[in-house]
């Protein structure tokens, strides 16, 4: 029975190496996004099969491909902006247990959680994501000092961000989905200054992976961009 949280299903999965059996991997080897896709609705026979279970002894026999984040956000069209003199701290984004890990998330329906197969990110996405942060503050030139806890900076405010959602979407249109709710913290006074949340939904040309994480960056890159700019005007 897949455990449920926030009112999803999640689908169940083995550890590779631990003899347990794995199961509810998002099968999306040639399934086919158009207008078929739409007919079958909640049928979800779409060949986006569930896999069935497979037991995993001794780790799988295929290694994962890695995926990053990687793309360098582009601030060269923004008009010239509002610097700042303040220190901003970044802490590790918060995230609940399905989507705070190395695996890449499907939702085959609104309320179904479930992974790729054999692809993987390159790190936990909170971490990934905290260092894709920093460094759109810093190459954006519009913050004197960004960092992350540990690093000895006298912060002035943090930019604390909740990830509600990163997550492959095959309804209504195959899309990679990120929604970042973001919190900008007086360190002073311990008041919040200011709320948003920024939504961004990126179409997937196709359901293979690396179009897949494609999708992901292009979303990720546009959500983080706002982000920065808005922080900045805000303070």
């Amino acid at each position: 029975m897949g455990e449920r949280r926030a009112g999803r299903r999640i689908a169940p999965a083995g550890r590779a190496g631990s003899g347990e059996v794995r199961c509810g991997h998002a099968r999306f080897a040639g399934a086919r996004f158009d207008g078929g896709l739409r007919r079958l609705g909640s049928v979800m026979a779409l060949s986006l099969l569930v896999a069935g279970c497979s037991t995993v002894i001794g780790g799988s026999s295929k290694a994962p491909a890695i995926y990053d984040l990687g793309t360098r956000i582009d601030f060269a069209g923004l008009p010239p902006g509002k610097r700042t003199a303040a220190q901003l701290l970044i802490p590790k984004p918060a995230a609940i247990q399905a989507i705070d890990t190395q695996r890449i998330v499907v939702n085959p329906t609104a309320t179904e959680i479930s992974y790729f197969p054999d692809v993987q990110w390159s790190d936990e996405l909170p971490e990934l994501l905290q260092v894709k942060l920093v460094r759109a503050f810093e190459d954006s030139g519009r913050a004197k000092a960004v960092g992350r806890p540990g690093e000895s900076l006298a912060i002035d405010y943090q930019v604390v961000v909740d990830i509600r959602d990163f997550a492959f979407e095959v309804e209504p249109s195959p899309a990679a989905s990120v929604i970042l709710g973001v919190k900008l913290l007086d360190d002073t006074s311990g008041k919040v200054v200011a709320t948003r949340v920024f939504t961004v939904r990126a179409p997937a040309a196709n359901d293979a992976a690396a179009s897949v994480v494609t999708a992901f960056d292009s979303a990720a890159s546009q959500a983080i961009r706002e982000v920065v700019v808005w922080t900045v005007g805000v303070i």
